[in-house]
């Protein structure tokens, strides 16, 4: 008995400190997700990063935020095909720049040929996937419009993410889908989105992009930002620095909720 009240001391010391511990933020560590892509609501917001920082819980952020600023310089993919993989490679890059003096470009390319590899035709789940199983290189090792594998990626890093969370699919409500990436936006969490366009898009001049009649086309973009007050979004295309806005463009909350058919964000490796 003479031993028992220390230790219960220890035991309720031990309970407070566990107790005590803050919501993770990016570079804390996580409970290991039990599947690869997370559609459950409320789990992925348990997994879905804060980024100390870039996003903030507090009011202002709330109204407005972005953080195109801390993204690398715009890129154009060669084909609609490739849209997916630009897209996922520079959210990698963003999670992988963040605490890095060195700032590096990874290759979209390295995702596309390894699952075509498999025999099949490439898509943004089949990459996602990959990422979490195998990563990507760095695109000094494997440049922009590769069209062959080469040897030295078996032998240098990879960058490779723990999950990704499916923030929203076509039967959500369009203004949850607003919600949901101005969560994600507000936690410093870019969001790739599934973008219904018209044939126009490609090809945008402007600073805002308000769609046609037809909208037989699809884009995967980046959202980068949301401003509450105008009530829009921007996005970060795949068409060069000469597209729409030095490469983005705005988007009304209801046209992105009409437009936008499936959203994923990211879940990084610590």
């Amino acid at each position: 008995m003479r031993f028992f009240l220390p230790l219960l001391l220890i035991a309720l010391a031990c309970t407070c400190v566990r107790a005590q511990q803050p919501a993770a933020a990016y570079g804390t560590a996580r409970s290991p997700a039990v599947s690869l892509g997370v559609a459950d609501a409320q789990v992925l917001d348990q997994l879905m990063f804060y980024i100390p920082g870039v996003g903030s819980p507090s009011r202002e952020d709330l109204v407005r935020q972005n953080i195109k600023s801390y993204m690398m310089p715009i890129r154009q993919a060669p084909g609609q095909q490739l849209e997916w993989a630009y897209s996922l490679a520079s959210a990698v890059e963003y999670y992988q720049n963040l605490n890095s003096n060195y700032k590096d470009n990874l290759s979209p390319d390295y995702i596309t040929l390894n699952i075509a590899a498999q025999g099949k035709q490439p898509t943004i789940e089949d990459g996602l996937r990959l990422l979490i199983q195998q990563g990507t290189v760095s695109a000094s090792i494997m440049p922009f419009g590769s069209s062959s594998i080469p040897g030295a990626v078996y032998s240098v890093p990879k960058f490779t993410i723990a999950n990704f969370g499916y923030l929203f699919q076509p039967e959500m409500r369009a203004r949850n889908r607003v919600f949901e990436v101005r969560k994600a936006l507000s936690r410093g969490n870019p969001v790739i989105v599934e973008l219904l366009t018209d044939a126009s898009f490609t090809g945008l001049q402007t600073n805002s992009y308000t769609p046609g009649a037809e909208t037989a086309e699809t884009h995967y973009l980046t959202v980068v930002g949301y401003d509450s007050e105008a009530e829009t979004f921007e996005l970060r295309g795949l068409y060069g620095r000469h597209w729409a806005d030095a490469g983005y463009v705005r988007i009304s909350f209801d046209d992105f909720g009409l437009l936008a058919q499936r959203g994923f964000v990211l879940i990084p490796k610590l």
